[in-house]
Formats: structure tokens, C-alpha cells, sequence
């Protein structure tokens, strides 16, 4: 795949399709796309979340799903990932991973874990949440 200096991407189809360019204002991603997308990286030391998305850390995730190198994509997320966590102690065993909280957006819970040197949801993707109501915004609770 190939992006061209005016914005559009090469499918090797005919088809043309639109991307914004740098300084383009982009609509936010929704909250639940933003959050599982969020949290399925794993990041670089020992954080926990204290902070909800706001509107701008969306967008910059939208803009993260966009990018077209890994380096782009991470600085743009761990951007994000610092503004919204706080570091924490890191746990005594580093060989095993420890749950310092759980994350529960709709009907998943994400598991946040300090496993190693890095903060991560196990197993990726979270699990289905226990039967209770639907939670429409992010609920953050420490383990």
C-alpha cells in the first residue's frame, strides 16, 4: 500500500479513498473503538489509568489508526497512554505479572497488568464482563 502526496490511498483498485492530511481536524473515534484500541498495546513501564478519554485523546487516536509508519502510530498512542495514567510502584516479582486494576467499558473488562517491564491488558482484548448493566462510559477500578 501506497500513500500519495495528495492524501489518497493506492489499493491497486480503481477505487480512491479519502484520508486527511497533517492539520486535517478529524471527527473523535467512538469511546469503545478508542479504548479497545488503546488497550491493545502493551507500554513501556508501570502506569495505572486514572484519567477518562477525553474528546482530543480520541482524536488522537483516530489519527493513530491512520498512521502509516509504527513509530508515527506509537508516539501518537503513548502520547495519550501518559496523559491519561499515573506511574505506579513497580511489583515486587517482575517474573510474574501482577493486576494492579480492571477497566470495564461496555461489555468487557480489561484487565490492566504489570507484567515485566511493561503495563498490559491480559489476555489482549479483555473479557466478557460479568452479568451486570451495561456501562456506557469508562469505569476504572483498582485492584
Amino acid at each position: 500500500m501506497r500513500i500519495h502526496a495528495d492524501g489518497y490511498i493506492d489499493l491497486r483498485r480503481s477505487a480512491r479513498i479519502r484520508t486527511p492530511g497533517p492539520g486535517t481536524d478529524v471527527e473523535p473515534s467512538p469511546e469503545d473503538q478508542a479504548v479497545e484500541f488503546l488497550l491493545s498495546h502493551a507500554f513501556p513501564g508501570h502506569r495505572k489509568v486514572t484519567r477518562p478519554l477525553t474528546e482530543g485523546h480520541r482524536r488522537r487516536i483516530r489519527l493513530a489508526r491512520w498512521a502509516g509508519s509504527v513509530s508515527e502510530r506509537m508516539a501518537l498512542v503513548d502520547r495519550v497512554w501518559r496523559e491519561i495514567t499515573e506511574p505506579v510502584l513497580p511489583p515486587e516479582n517482575p517474573a510474574e505479572p501482577k493486576l494492579i486494576q480492571v477497566i470495564r467499558y461496555g461489555d468487557r473488562e480489561y484487565p490492566l497488568y504489570l507484567d515485566g517491564e511493561v503495563t498490559r491488558v491480559i489476555p489482549p482484548g479483555g473479557v466478557p464482563a460479568k452479568r451486570r448493566a451495561r456501562i456506557e462510559r469508562l469505569d476504572m477500578k483498582t485492584a
